[in-house]
């Protein structure tokens, strides 16, 4: 479920890359959004006690690795910063509801 927010996350920064109706481009950047949930996944159980240091694991793992796919479509780190930081806020959201 989670995947499916991280995947609108890349729809909402990176619509230049959803205009055009290729499957190998939604393939790739679905299986982003499951590489994305896993990572998250990891980041909350390895630090389930704080959750500021969930966020800090989430960016300082996200970020180099949005980046490289930003910079790879002709973006840079202005959407990168803005899909982790939309990432971050799902977490926190889900974190929220689960307490």
């Amino acid at each position: 479920m989670r995947d499916q927010a991280y995947f609108g996350v890349f729809k909402k920064v990176l619509p230049e890359v959803f205009a055009v109706t290729d499957e190998q481009i939604m393939d790739k950047w679905t299986k982003l959004a499951f590489a994305v949930d896993e990572l998250v996944s990891a980041a909350v159980s390895e630090n389930s006690i704080n959750p500021d240091n969930i966020e800090a694991d989430i960016r300082k793992k996200l970020l180099p690795k949005l980046f490289q796919e930003c910079k790879a479509i002709g973006g840079g780190m202005d959407q990168a910063k803005k899909a982790v930081e939309l990432i971050v806020q799902i977490t926190r959201t889900g974190l929220a509801k689960e307490s």
